[in-house]
């Protein structure tokens, strides 16, 4: 039954942990689910070379740096600095090197040595000194001013002379992370926004950041913001130069979520996953040489610029069709009648070919003539849609549409066509199997729009390479199967088609319900027993309509038969807002026509595990804060109630903490932010409006998060446990080994003294903050309430242990404190039964006297009356008819039991209490475990601060801007006062009023945090100033003792009875009992014989004396 008990109250700590575990299972997936890298390697042709440029901003920003790029024996012309190119500036991101730019800028020169260009471009590149500006946004408007300060630089290189056509009036900039944030305000900054007209960032942040971190990260967002709007959308001339092309690395970047990499300024904003001739997902940092992207981003440079001019064209119409045309695929199956086409003059003497199937293969080792196959309009239902896939057809234009009127010989052709090339487009292919184009067109849309043309013509060139031509027609609707997804709980494949149609190429799922970022399934396409084929290729392209060019490809082969992976990267707008959605995402698979296949589905939880630990690892660190704050609530009104703080984790198993209490709070806290207009400014951040993280705090999904974060916190607070307990002197060797490289004894005795002496640390805290920055005060002072809390660890269990020996020694001194007694006891019996025989001899010969003087008629007797004393229950009477030895006899007793009681109370008083030491302890080490907490929630948040001043500290030892000053000063000040406490003060008057404000924070932090971890970073310091003040001020509520009558009464019978009983001991014998007395006085260094020595509380005495007595020679 205890262990039921023990099991029910800690239900909730059981199912955190498996959601913890689910967490790490997630995050495991993350790490090994994508793990292959099909990225290629670029390498530079020559030893790189990096010139360094002088900016006279280097005076102001003496840590960063701008450097040129240059190989071989080019590095001679940059030294010089004999700039004639297209000028290009790379811009580093979080803790990126400038050398990051040698992949792109080595591509670059060498492809224009290899063509023979007229043109080239000049690559620079900015040293921020690898700052940590996606978690510190401190540091992004001083890296915006120096890259200001560098493209005035770059663009005064270059002058007009003889060699040059013209002079570049503008820079290109190519930003990674954080630099493709730069990027993108330098386009609308003040003081470039007339010297820049292009950027392309990589796995930039553009819509929000990653963590929203402090203060200065939200302004920097804002600023850019509200310059765009001013420079830019206001002003249509200025906004038609400007071209802003973002990409993002797809799901192997688990650093920067996907939809964080585009926003609504971009004119491109893709996935690498979808840019034509990439086709693969980059992590966050090979996106900047995986030479698939690089050849496509060089591509497109060399193709923006004007031979006239060898510089950019000043065309905004070339630069977007060109953009369009290298990194967005074509997947429309309509005309564009908005489009103006020129005629093709066709070939009358190639091979002319027309094939009446409606579904057939054409399969050429090699074409030794231009050959056009003809596919014919015509009206029939089953004829509607076509879909053709070419393999290693290199024709640029390769489909059109004509009127074949004219004859020759045998056959009829087209004399003049009009080219279909924006109804194609390349789709990717596993290796090994070519260079493959699709062409998807709906035949009765373009018999409507040209009612003329007879034929849809594809168009293939001689070549020496095996050529495949796929056509299938059909009525499309046929070919489209909505699938009905599986439940979660669902286990197993749903057969979505059993058997595919024979020789079928194309066939589109559509999943109306795969919405959301955490949903996620797999997609299986099997061929069936009746396949011969000793190889074949199927691949899979899934279409978000809601998030243009996030498209993502899967093969499968006879040698890669693995699933499908479905997730999304975006979540559908209309569901995060509550509204019916009318898209539905849309799988595309080209089949392989020699064999048919089995299409099935199935849920999958350990994908989903790793789309929650992807898309919202982030809103943990709030949700554990504010789990702090609850648990420290709960702590003080058992406080208050009890008289004792509860542990850290009966703290986090109480009832106060449970998630039904201050999740549903928080919801509905941040529904009514949301959708009342009064409350909407509580959101007005860039996180604010983030319909990703909106549609989490109105989801389920806090639930999940809120128990992954108890769990964490369970995990991480057991762990500082046991690590100050178990491994307190191993935490202080490697503590003192790293502060203090010195003598590690020294340096211990330097922490013992200052733990008795915490004031000292607790000023030069204070000191710190303006004097380096407040993370580092905060981050001492944590290291330091450690040390203090393992102390205070380590005694508490000297003195468990100490307890547990004086346990043992009592009771082995009772065995022989036994043995003693049974001795004394055999010699007392002898003693009394001599003086009982002698006694009663002298009572015969006092009854004989007695008889005799009655019998004399002696009647003198002197009487007295009883003396009685009552009370309401009962009657003492008390008899004073003794003769002169039985009072002397009487008195000596009665002074005998009173030294008795006197030396028991003696020895009462010189034991000191152990057990009330005990509880003192542990409520202070319990009170100061959930401060502890406090504090660290607030240094976590302050990290990347100190991060960053650590990284500058050579340049300068004060960080500017400081977001950890208020936060690292109002925390070192209340240490002066926490840190004298030797445990909370109890029965405050106020201590109710705390756990409200506690848990209104707990429920602000809960429906705010995930936006912006400022509020946690603020909130919490604001909590632990309030209870500091409140045990510093608040006075303690006074309880009346109430004592009844009848004890009264009872106390003042026993002080009567004691005076009736001193004055009957006075009398003649006063003289021989005080010599007596003085005779027996005991000496004060002996034990009396009514102490107990054998008691545990003495024995423990001992044992701690004995310690202090040890302790204090090893200090001399």
């Amino acid at each position: 039954m205890k262990l039921l008990r023990i099991l029910s109250s800690s239900i909730f700590q059981i199912i955190s942990l498996l959601f913890v575990i689910g967490y790490l299972l997630g995050a495991l997936n993350l790490h090994f689910s994508d793990k292959n890298n099909y990225c290629v390697m670029t390498y530079m042709f020559e030893f790189p070379q990096f010139v360094a440029v002088s900016v006279p901003e280097n005076r102001n920003f003496p840590q960063y740096g701008l450097y040129a790029y240059s190989e071989g024996r080019f590095t001679e012309k940059a030294r010089k600095m004999w700039f004639d190119g297209v000028p290009v500036l790379y811009l580093p991101g979080n803790s990126g090197s400038h050398m990051q730019a040698r992949s792109l800028a080595s591509v670059a020169l060498r492809k224009a040595l290899d063509r023979g260009y007229e043109y080239h471009f000049d690559y620079f590149t900015i040293s921020y000194n690898e700052e940590l500006s996606g978690l510190y946004g401190g540091v992004l408007q001083k890296q915006t001013d120096f890259a200001s300060a560098c493209i005035s630089r770059i663009l005064n290189l270059y002058k007009s002379n003889k060699y040059t056509k013209t002079v570049p009036t503008s820079v290109i900039l190519i930003g990674h992370s954080m630099g493709g944030l730069i990027a993108k305000r330098l386009l609308a900054y003040p003081s470039t926004v007339n010297t820049t007209s292009i950027a392309i960032t990589l796995s930039a942040p553009l819509q929000a950041p990653v963590i929203n971190f402090d203060l200065a990260m939200n302004d920097y967002y804002k600023l850019m913001d509200m310059e765009w709007n001013a420079n830019i959308n206001r002003n249509d001339v200025v906004k038609q130069k400007k071209l802003l092309l973002s990409f993002g690395s797809g799901p192997r970047d688990i650093l920067m979520p996907s939809w964080l990499t585009s926003c609504n300024e971009s004119y491109i904003g893709a996935l690498s996953t979808a840019v034509p001739g990439v086709w693969v997902s980059t992590d966050h940092v090979s996106i900047v040489w995986c030479k698939q992207v690089v050849m496509a981003i060089n591509k497109y440079l060399f193709s923006i610029i004007d031979p006239w001019t060898a510089q950019i064209n000043e065309d905004n119409q070339v630069l977007t069709s060109k953009a369009r045309e290298y990194f967005q695929a074509n997947r429309s199956m309509f005309l564009n009648p908005d489009i103006n086409r020129p005629n093709v003059t066709m070939q009358m003497d190639a091979f002319w070919y027309e094939d009446n199937r409606r579904i057939y293969q054409i399969s050429r080792p090699d074409i030794d003539k231009t050959t056009y196959l003809m596919i014919r309009l015509v009206n029939f239902p089953q004829n509607r849609f076509v879909a053709i896939e070419s393999v290693n057809v290199s024709n640029r234009d390769w489909i059109f549409g004509c009127n074949a009127k004219y004859t020759a010989s045998t056959y009829r052709y087209c004399k003049y066509a009009t080219s279909l090339t924006e109804l194609s487009r390349w789709t990717g292919a596993a290796t090994g199997f070519g260079k493959r184009k699709l062409a998807t067109v709906h035949l009765h849309s373009i018999k409507e729009q040209h009612p003329d043309w007879s034929h849809v013509v594809v168009k293939v060139s001689p070549t020496r390479r095996p050529i495949i031509l796929n056509v299938d027609i059909n009525d499309h609707a046929s070919r489209q199967i909505t699938v009905s997804l599986p439940s979660i709980f669902s286990f197993g494949k749903s057969i979505v088609k059993a058997e595919t149609e024979q020789e079928s190429l194309y066939y589109e799922l559509l999943l109306p319900e795969f919405n959301t970022l955490h949903q996620a399934y797999l997609l299986y396409v099997e061929p069936t027993a009746s396949c011969k084929a000793t190889q074949y290729h199927v691949s899979a392209e899934m279409h978000v309509p809601w998030a243009k060019n996030n498209e993502y490809y899967h093969y499968f082969t006879q040698l890669k038969q693995s699933p499908m992976k479905l997730r999304l990267f975006t979540s559908n707008p209309n569901v995060t807002l509550g509204l019916e959605s009318s898209e539905n995402v849309k799988i595309t698979l080209l089949l392989d026509p020699q064999c048919t296949y089995t299409i099935s589905i199935s849920s999958s939880w350990y994908h989903r595990l790793a789309q929650l630990a992807r898309n919202y690892t982030s809103v943990l660190v709030p949700y554990v804060a504010a789990i702090v704050l609850l648990a420290a609530r709960s702590s003080i009104l058992h406080l208050r109630e009890h008289g004792t703080c509860l542990s850290i984790h009966g703290a986090l198993m109480s009832d106060g903490v449970k998630p039904y209490y201050a999740l549903v709070f928080a919801r509905l806290a941040a529904i009514a932010s949301m959708s009342i207009p009064l409350l909407s400014f509580i959101y007005e951040n860039v996180s604010g409006n983030n319909q990703e993280m909106q549609y989490f705090t109105r989801s389920l999904i806090v639930l999940p998060a809120y128990m992954t974060a108890l769990g964490v916190l369970n995990i991480a607070a057991a762990a500082t446990i046991l690590v100050m307990v178990f491994s307190s002197q191993l935490a202080h060797r490697l503590l003192f080994k790293i502060v203090w490289r010195g003598n590690s004894g020294l340096a211990e005795r330097v922490a013992s003294g200052l733990q008795k002496i915490p004031m000292l640390v607790s000023v030069a805290l204070v000191a710190a903050v303006p004097l380096s920055c407040g993370a580092a005060s905060l981050v001492a002072g944590a290291a330091f309430y450690a040390f203090m809390l393992s102390k205070m660890y380590e005694e508490y269990l000297e003195d468990y242990v100490y307890k547990f020996m004086a346990k043992i020694a009592s009771k082995m001194c009772r065995v022989f404190q036994t043995k003693t007694k049974d001795v004394k006891n055999t010699e007392i019996s002898v003693i009394k039964t001599n003086s009982v025989e002698s006694t009663s001899q002298l009572q015969s010969v006092e009854d004989h006297t007695d008889s005799v003087n009655r019998e004399d008629g002696n009647e003198n007797i002197n009487s007295e009356p009883n003396v009685t004393q009552g009370t309401e229950n009962n009657t003492k009477t008390v008899s004073v008819y003794e003769s002169p030895k039985e009072q002397a006899a009487s008195s000596s007793n009665t002074e005998h039991n009173m030294d008795r009681e006197n030396d028991k109370k003696k020895c009462d008083d010189n034991i000191h209490n152990y057990d009330d030491d005990d509880d003192d302890d542990l409520n202070n080490i319990h009170f100061h475990m959930i401060l502890f907490l406090m504090w660290m929630s607030v240094t976590l948040v302050n990290v990347p601060a100190l991060l960053t001043w650590a990284r500058n500290f050579k340049h300068t030892m004060v960080l500017k801007p400081d977001t950890s000053y208020h936060s690292g000063l109002i925390l070192s000040l209340c240490s002066c006062v926490v840190w004298q406490f030797n445990g909370p003060r109890k029965k405050l008057k106020y201590y109710e009023a705390v756990s409200a404000l506690l848990f209104t924070m707990a429920v602000c932090i809960l429906a705010l945090g995930p936006v912006s971890l400022t509020v946690v970073n603020y909130g919490v310091t604001f909590m632990f100033m309030v209870i500091t003040l409140q045990q510093l001020l608040d006075k303690e509520e006074l309880t009346e003792v109430v004592i009844s009558t009848e004890v009264l009464q009872e106390q003042t019978n026993e002080n009567t009875n004691e005076n009736l009983s001193e004055s009957n001991v006075l009398g003649d014998n006063k003289a021989d009992t005080n010599s007596h007395n003085s005779s027996e006085t005991p000496n004060p260094d002996t034990v009396s014989e009514d102490c107990d020595v054998c008691s545990e509380s003495r024995i423990y005495n001992v044992f701690k004396n004995l310690r202090e007595k040890i302790t204090f020679n090893e200090d001399l």
